[in-house]
Parts: structure tokens; C-alpha cells; sequence
């Protein structure tokens, strides 16, 4: 289908600090003070992923893939019928909202094939990824006690490290949920519409206990690489 990832474009092996060039925004990231923090000194709360309830190994800071895409929710397409012209598949794209909070908003069909990426996602050596707004040079986190992902300030922590569980491919797109390594939550879009043939609902996005798999809400997929 347009716009979807068979498989990750690799780039050659290094730490997170030099992986800043890559991002695209280094004027952005220099103007604001970005500082990485080596991750063998961040330390963080208990975490509740079940892996890690009894040890918190340290973040590994090398990035081992990247690339720059669009994040998806993939649910909405996914139900198993014909894509083109359905009005209930219709994927959500992640997008900052007010402040730092970010939204699932419906994709314009202009955009489905071809829109433009504003992610950098870092894949790094211990299997977790970071995703970068390009724009901002911020980072997708999920803050401590709450409900809600935001953009933070980018530390190579574990509020900014997302491990990919359940993934699967469907008509040739790969996606995943992605849990938080610090909270152990999912990011997740509006949950879909119950009445058949409604569009997916845009709205927030939060963080909650990962679903089976499946659960369409947390069906994440890269579209748009560049």
C-alpha cells in the first residue's frame, strides 16, 4: 500500500550524541540548549513493565538504525476489508497539540501517500526506540503519573525509551504497540468507533495498560520514510 514500510532503512552504527546530526535539526536543537545526559548516570522510578519489575538495567545509548517517518495509528485500517474508498479505515497521524501534549489527528486524503515525516525514530542497541519531533528537536515521553504522552526535552532516558510489543504486519505494513520503558503504558489513540462506517475519531494522546494484540487504538506504523 502507499506509504507503508516493508522493512527499516539501516545507517550505519553509533552513539546517541552523534545520532543529533541526523535528526535535521540541529539549529533548532542548538538554539535551545538541547543537552543529551550520559544514560549511565539516569537513573529513574520504579518501573512497571513486568521485565524490569526487579532491576533496571542500564538505557543503552547506541543507535543501531534511523530513520525520519510519519507515526501512525495503523487501527483504523486495519479490520479486514478493502482499503481504498472505506470511510472507517482511515489512519490518525501523531502531531503536537496545545503546549507540549500531542493529538491523533485524521489524516487530509492528500496526505495518505504522500505526507511528510517529522519524526526521527532511533532504534537503539537494547531494542527500545526514541522519537524525536523534528521540528522542535523534542522528544515523545511519558511523564510520571500521567495519563497523557507529551513532547520533553530529550535526555535518552527511560520516560523517552518505547519497546515495540505485539508487532505484526497487515497488508504489507508492518506496526507495533509501543510501550513506555519508564510506566510500562502504551501509546494509544482514540479507541475506534463502535457504528460501522463512522471515520476514526481524532483526539488525544495517552498512555494506557497495553491491550492484547490487536487492539487497534495502539497499532502503531511508520509511514513516509525519508
Amino acid at each position: 500500500m502507499p506509504g507503508s514500510l516493508s522493512m527499516r532503512s539501516r545507517r550505519a552504527e553509533g552513539s546517541w550524541v552523534p545520532r543529533l546530526v541526523g535528526v535535521g535539526v540541529v539549529g533548532v536543537i542548538a538554539a535551545g540548549g538541547l543537552v543529551y545526559l550520559g544514560v549511565a548516570n539516569h537513573q529513574h522510578a520504579t518501573s512497571h513493565l513486568p521485565h524490569s519489575a526487579s532491576e533496571h538495567p542500564t538505557p543503552s545509548a547506541r543507535v543501531v538504525a534511523q530513520q525520519t517517518v510519519g507515526l501512525i495509528d495503523f487501527g483504523p485500517y486495519d479490520d479486514g476489508d478493502p482499503i481504498a474508498g472505506d470511510t472507517d479505515d482511515h489512519p490518525l497521524m501523531l502531531v503536537p497539540a496545545k503546549g507540549d501534549l500531542l493529538r491523533f489527528v485524521a489524516i487530509p486524503p492528500s496526505m495518505i501517500t504522500n505526507g511528510q515525516p517529522q519524526w526521527t525514530a532511533d532504534q537503539m542497541a537494547d531494542g527500545t526506540e526514541i522519537f524525536i519531533f523534528n521540528p522542535t528537536g523534542r522528544c515523545l515521553a511519558a511523564p510520571p503519573h500521567a495519563g497523557r504522552a507529551e513532547l520533553a526535552r530529550c535526555t535518552a532516558g527511560r520516560g523517552e525509551r518505547w519497546r515495540p510489543v505485539h508487532q505484526a504486519t497487515f497488508s504489507g505494513q508492518p506496526f507495533a504497540a509501543y510501550a513506555n520503558v519508564q510506566t510500562g503504558d502504551c501509546l494509544t489513540a482514540p479507541a475506534q468507533p463502535t457504528k460501522e462506517g463512522l471515520p476514526a475519531r481524532p483526539g488525544p494522546a495517552t498512555l494506557a495498560a497495553c491491550g492484547p494484540a490487536r487492539t487497534k487504538s495502539q497499532e502503531i506504523a511508520f509511514w513516509w520514510t525519508a
